[in-house]
């Protein structure tokens, strides 16, 4: 039976629904993240569970080798494809980004928009940052962009219900054993489809913990994608800038 990601990525209505990302934000994280990561020309990146490649390309744009990395070879092929619309040079490879090997270092690389945290054991989830830390360059940086558990605690919204091109969208969303699970029926031309998404909770702590464990350690932190400062409570999200840990 295939994990809830891998029938739902590979859906042809999942580019549809999420086609309201924000481009614009995109772009102001990627311009935080230039400002306060110094890369040379010859630096490279690695966007872990890069989807359809947005990050990518838009790091590409200000011309940098970046290569992403995703299980769903259906986001892949749409990603190859923009970058050969747009005259812009990625290389995407399908993989899992908790195994994933290199036989280079990285720079800078991304984990980001919530691309964490899919897997029902924790153990599985937390292998990416083990992975990071392989794949790290000594003086790199990995960027962490995650949920923050007690704002979604505080403010998920149960239900949605919205229209989208030709589609009726109808999101219902509840924590359930730490997660958040988020069910969707799409009806369209008459017909209706569901899919479920489903991602761990994990606490600022436990992250936390979890980095260390693996040799990686915080060395600055964002609450949202403009740049302002974290806050436990107020912030929408945790995102992390980390260095591996001196031996």
């Amino acid at each position: 039976m295939p994990l809830w990601f891998e029938e739902w990525f590979a859906s042809e209505d999942y580019l549809t629904v999420y086609k309201h990302r924000d481009e614009k934000e995109a772009e102001l994280f990627r311009d935080l993240l230039l400002q306060t990561i110094s890369l040379g020309d010859a630096d490279e990146i690695l966007d872990l569970g890069c989807g359809a490649g947005r990050h990518v390309l838009l790091f590409a744009e200000k011309g940098y080798r970046v290569t992403g990395v995703d299980q769903s070879e259906k986001l892949l092929e749409v990603a190859r494809r923009e970058a050969q619309l747009s005259g812009l040079h990625a290389t995407f490879l399908r993989g899992d980004i908790r195994t994933i090997s290199f036989k280079r270092q990285f720079r800078l690389i991304l984990n980001i928009f919530t691309s964490f945290g899919y897997f029902e054991d924790d153990a599985q989830n937390f292998l990416l940052f083990s992975n990071v830390e392989k794949l790290l360059a000594d003086n790199g940086t990995f960027v962490f962009d995650f949920l923050n558990e007690k704002y979604v605690r505080k403010n998920l919204i149960p239900q949605s219900l919205e229209k989208i091109e030709n589609i009726v969208v109808n999101q219902n969303r509840r924590i359930e054993n730490n997660r958040v699970i988020k069910d969707i029926e799409l009806q369209k031309n008459g017909t209706s489809s569901n899919y479920t998404e489903s991602v761990a909770l994990y606490s600022y702590e436990t992250i936390l913990t979890h980095l260390n464990r693996s040799g990686l350690y915080v060395s600055r932190m964002f609450g949202n994608y403009n740049g302002d400062a974290f806050d436990l409570v107020s912030s929408p999200r945790l995102i992390l800038l980390c260095g591996r840990q001196k031996l």
